[in-house]
Formats: structure tokens, C-alpha cells, sequence
């Protein structure tokens, strides 16, 4: 009984190790995690101060943002090369105010008419032009230059913002993503069909989104509706909105699954957020504070332009609206109290 005794209290020591050191090593990631982020905002200044309306302002050094964008392909993302990368389906800009606590998500319409740069089969920059922001991702000659090619003209169109990470991900993502945090429940806000009449979901019908479903429904789209694309931008933010809400609880439960995931999405992802980012980064989420308001678009109009490729629904930005958004929403007033906080 005596021997049985120390073999139970050894092997509860153990596990009870095994645990801290688990969680040492999440903390400690996490903490270097801050440190790499913050290091970059230090360095990074280009975007940081900016006059406005006559009066000087530093950009928030607690903002932390991430361009998110989704790709229309499927495989390995890594075998993919310059002219077939595929099309930037989903932008999204997460911006997390660390000192708030508070998390914004802004979608940018993959049909914004805005200044990107075209480059030739070798990765060579030819020119500028004004076209839609889904085919810049298409100019890189491999991913890690077509993501570098997002973020430089995201933060353009948004007024040289900083943007301190990316992450590319790739339809094949999606069901993994999905299915780690146990599906995600949506009430259709259309038919979502194709252009051959194969209909997946009805509007108005609860679905408990699992697997390849996930991808559909934030995917698939009739080609041959103007302004389908709209339709599916606002599947894709009320898909969102679920699943931040069923992964918070999913990570409460299990502060290592970022971690997991960031693994099983290596072959489908390509990104610049280590291991010590996403620790610190999915640490920091479970505080912030989130509302389906804070899911957002940029403000503009889309239209139909009949000169546009012979005729396609296209992105107008209203300039002096996102400029006023952006100013409210990422920088301080510059000799003022705020800044010095």
C-alpha cells in the first residue's frame, strides 16, 4: 500500500510538472511574442505621424494590426508561382488596441479601385495603375512577395497605416480552421448558389456549419449577378462574428489550441507571425472586447461601371470618410495628455 502510495504521488508530481511547464512555456512564448510586436513599432515609423485637418498626429503605438487575406486556390500554398497565385478572395484588417482591450475587424471589398503595383514574371516593378485590390495578391512571384505586395497597398490605401503582421490563407484552411472549434452555427442571409444552379444553403436556414460547408458558404457565389461578390463580403463578416465568438471559448478551454492550429495550417498559410506572436496574440483576444459593431467595412459605394472591362460591379472609396474613420480610430492628437499616457 506504502509502494502504491508513492507511485500515485510520483506520477500526480509529474503530471502536476508536465502542466507548469506546459504553461511556462505558453507565457514565456507569449512574452516574447509582445516583445517582437512592440520591437517593430519602434522601429517601423513610416505612417506614424501624419497632420490632419492643420493639426499634428502619432499613430496609437498600442494598435497592433494584421492583415488577414483569403486566396481563391487550394493545394500547397508554397507550390504556387508568379501569374497563377490566385485572387485576394477576403481582406481583412484586424486591429487590436491592447490598452482598451478592444478588437476592430475592417473588411476591405476585394473589388476597392485602388493603386497597384504591377511587376513583371521576374518580381520587377513595371507600374502603378488603379485597378481592383483582389489582383495585387496575383503579382507576387512567390507568396511571401505576393503577401508583402498586399500589405504595402493596404497600408496605402489606408493612409500609409502601419501594418505589423500578415496571414495568407487558402480555401483548403477553412474546414480545419472550422471544424478545430467545433463548426460554427449561421442563419443563411442568401441563397448561395453557382452560376450552373447547384444551391448549397437557403436563405434564411440555420446551418451548422462543418467541414467543406464552411468554405462554401463564405466561397461560392453566382458569378453571373452583379454585385455577387457584395452578397458573399457579408456572409464572409457574419462568419467571422460567429466564429471569433465560438473560438474565444474554444481557446478558454484549451489555451494551447492556437498554437495547434498554427501547425496543422503550415501547408495552407503563409505568414510573418512567429510561434511567440500567435501565443501572445491568442492570449491577448480572450480580453478583448468584441461586437458585431466593431466588424466593419471601409466606407464607399459599390457601383456598376459599364467602362470597367466591359462592364463590372467595382469599389469606390469615399476618401474624405475613411480618412476621418482612420484618424478616429488609430491615432492620438499629438502634445496632448492621451499621448503622453
Amino acid at each position: 500500500m506504502v509502494r502504491l502510495k508513492k507511485i500515485i504521488i510520483g506520477i500526480l508530481s509529474v503530471l502536476i510538472l508536465l502542466n507548469l511547464s506546459i504553461v511556462g512555456g505558453i507565457w514565456y512564448l507569449r512574452s516574447k511574442g509582445n516583445e517582437n510586436i512592440r520591437s517593430q513599432n519602434q522601429t517601423n515609423r513610416e505612417g506614424y505621424y501624419v497632420t490632419y485637418q492643420g493639426k499634428e498626429y502619432k499613430y496609437n503605438d498600442d494598435m497592433i494590426n494584421i492583415l488577414l487575406v483569403g486566396i481563391d486556390k487550394r493545394g500547397n500554398i508554397e507550390e504556387e508561382v508568379q501569374g497563377i497565385q490566385g485572387l485576394a478572395d477576403t481582406v481583412i484588417l484586424v486591429s487590436l488596441d491592447t490598452t482598451n482591450n478592444t478588437l476592430y475587424m475592417t473588411a476591405i471589398p476585394r473589388d476597392t479601385m485602388t493603386e497597384i503595383r504591377q511587376t513583371d514574371t521576374e518580381g520587377n516593378f513595371v507600374q502603378t495603375t488603379k485597378d481592383k485590390l483582389t489582383l495585387q495578391y496575383g503579382y507576387g512571384k512567390d507568396a511571401q512577395e505576393s503577401n508583402e505586395l498586399m500589405v504595402t497597398t493596404v497600408s496605402n490605401l489606408m493612409r500609409n497605416l502601419p501594418i505589423q503582421r500578415y496571414c495568407t490563407i487558402n480555401m483548403d484552411a477553412i474546414p480545419i480552421l472550422n471544424d478545430t472549434i467545433g463548426g460554427v452555427d449561421v442563419t443563411a442571409l442568401e441563397t448561395v448558389q453557382t452560376s450552373t444552379g447547384t444551391v448549397y444553403f437557403t436563405e434564411g436556414e440555420n446551418v451548422h456549419l462543418t467541414g467543406d460547408e464552411a468554405r462554401k458558404y463564405i466561397q461560392v457565389r453566382d458569378v453571373s449577378q452583379i454585385g455577387s461578390a457584395m452578397g458573399r463580403l457579408n456572409r464572409q463578416k457574419q462568419y467571422i462574428n460567429a466564429f471569433y465568438s465560438q473560438a474565444i471559448q474554444a481557446v478558454k478551454q484549451d489555451l494551447g489550441l492556437p498554437l495547434g492550429l498554427y501547425n496543422a495550417l503550415q501547408p495552407y498559410m503563409v505568414t510573418n507571425l512567429t510561434l511567440e506572436d500567435v501565443t501572445y496574440l491568442g492570449t491577448e483576444m480572450l480580453n478583448m472586447n468584441f461586437n458585431p459593431d466593431q466588424l466593419t467595412q471601409i466606407p464607399g459605394e459599390a457601383v456598376y461601371d459599364e467602362n470597367y472591362k466591359g462592364g463590372r460591379t467595382v469599389f469606390n472609396v469615399d476618401e474624405d470618410a475613411l480618412q476621418k474613420w482612420i484618424m478616429d480610430t488609430y491615432y492620438i492628437e499629438a502634445g496632448t495628455d492621451q499621448e503622453q499616457q
